[in-house]
């Protein structure tokens, strides 16, 4: 048997029974990485990578080659610049378009006239799919504006033919041309993302993460409402505001079960969690708009045999022992920032693996001494047992490579049960 084969099996049996919350002979370590190795090795800039995603392919296979991490990750939040100057995007800035800098990141613009008004949740409840085309997507990229025309609805016997007339109208064929330019530009990023984890699977590393998905409340609050507007619509239209994420509650589900259908290499689906926190929703907020949702979510991916790992922006104190009584043991991995371990460990102990632990400012700014008493304090608060996954309190984009190296090479030899 091939070498890459044998680690690829031991290092996913060692993730396996990390989730499982099974003891294990060493902590399952695999930091999540964002730009670190496109700016620790400088071969390309941000920017590159974002004109064409293969270019980040051999900084991300020298990272996991030096530092062995035992989960692979591939290149975050890169949105392809070429695809959002076709759409003309209207909600994000990104370098090499409005921000000079090559090696920053990427902005989301809180553009008011962007986003839905709170008269339309019912509308959304009511016809998702024509809103996003009707409203939505026009108001996203320039380029579509023409889809404001298309309304499909009444498409039956006769109705349907005279509904084919905006087909043939400047803008609406200009909307439709751009969408097929873009959509060929997304398949050439689809296949260099494949080409990418295909080649470090080979090498031995299973992903960490597979594929994406944003729990129904966020679907608001980080692209169609905005942040401060959905958080207010829990007090001024909280009926108007459940409707739609009922709505978006059954889009999720649909989207999910059709990825792992039609995926099946996708074992892991990663919910990144902009809301719900303590410091923005109470928690009987949290219990009334946001947990309801996520939760169908994370028992869909479950009944499709995968993975789901949450991972909570911010601190959850008050809201652990939801996610430990209601979610079945062993499935689940939640990575944790700026909550209290103790308690999550007191909470979680053999139902729920644990992510994070380390500072990853240390990894920047700190000393090997730090980084590794650190490394060795997480492991033994949250290793006992098992279920412990050695993950930073931030997605990393700086390091000091020499503390890199011993954030693992401590993890690999300390273990505390």
């Amino acid at each position: 048997m091939e070498e890459g084969s044998v680690l690829f099996q031991e290092r996913m049996k060692l993730y396996e029974d990390t989730v499982a919350c099974r003891r294990t002979d060493r902590v399952l370590a695999a930091p999540m990485i964002m730009y670190l190795p496109i700016l620790m090795y400088g071969d390309v800039t941000i920017q590159d990578v974002m004109m064409d995603y293969s270019r980040a392919i051999p900084s991300f296979v020298r990272y996991h080659q030096e530092f062995q991490s035992d989960l692979a990750w591939g290149p975050q939040s890169i949105f392809p610049a070429s695809a959002l100057d076709t759409l003309g995007c209207q909600y994000l800035k990104w370098p090499g378009k409005q921000i000079q800098d090559p090696n920053a990141g990427f902005q989301v613009v809180d553009n008011e006239d962007g986003y839905m008004t709170p008269d339309e949740y019912l509308e959304y409840a009511e016809d998702p799919t024509g809103f996003m085309i009707r409203k939505l997507l026009p108001r996203h990229y320039s380029a579509l504006k023409g889809l404001e025309m298309v309304d499909l609805s009444n498409a039956v016997w006769q109705g349907g033919l005279y509904a084919m007339i905006p087909m043939a109208l400047p803008p609406v064929q200009a909307a439709f041309g751009a969408m097929a330019e873009t959509g060929g530009k997304m398949m050439k990023v689809a296949e260099d993302g494949g080409k990418l984890m295909g080649m470090l699977a080979g090498m031995g590393w299973p992903s960490a993460n597979d594929m994406a998905c944003s729990s129904p409340f966020d679907l608001f609050n980080d692209s169609m409402r905005g942040l401060l507007n959905t958080t207010m619509d829990m007090i001024d239209y909280p009926d108007e505001l459940l409707a739609a994420i009922e709505t978006s509650t059954k889009m999720q589900v649909r989207y999910i079960k059709n990825t792992f259908i039609t995926q099946p290499y996708v074992k892991t689906m990663t919910f990144f969690i902009h809301n719900g926190m303590d410091m923005f929703m109470s928690r009987e907020q949290f219990q009334t708009f946001y947990w309801p949702g996520l939760k169908t979510c994370i028992e869909t991916v479950i009944e499709m045999g995968g993975i789901p790992q949450i991972y909570l922006e911010d601190k959850f104190d008050d809201k652990l022992d939801i996610f430990a009584d209601e979610l079945p043991a062993g499935k689940c991995i939640f990575t944790l920032i700026n909550c209290n371990l103790e308690k999550a460990k007191e909470k979680f102990a053999g139902k729920i693996c644990i992510s994070g632990g380390v500072d990853g400012t240390l990894l920047q700014y700190g000393t090997k001494e730090e980084v590794a008493a650190n490394v060795k304090h997480a492991i033994d608060i949250l290793a006992p047992g098992g279920g412990y996954y050695l993950n930073c309190d931030v997605s990393l984009d700086v390091a000091k490579p020499e503390n890199l190296h011993t954030l693992f090479d401590t993890a690999r030899s300390y273990m505390k049960y």
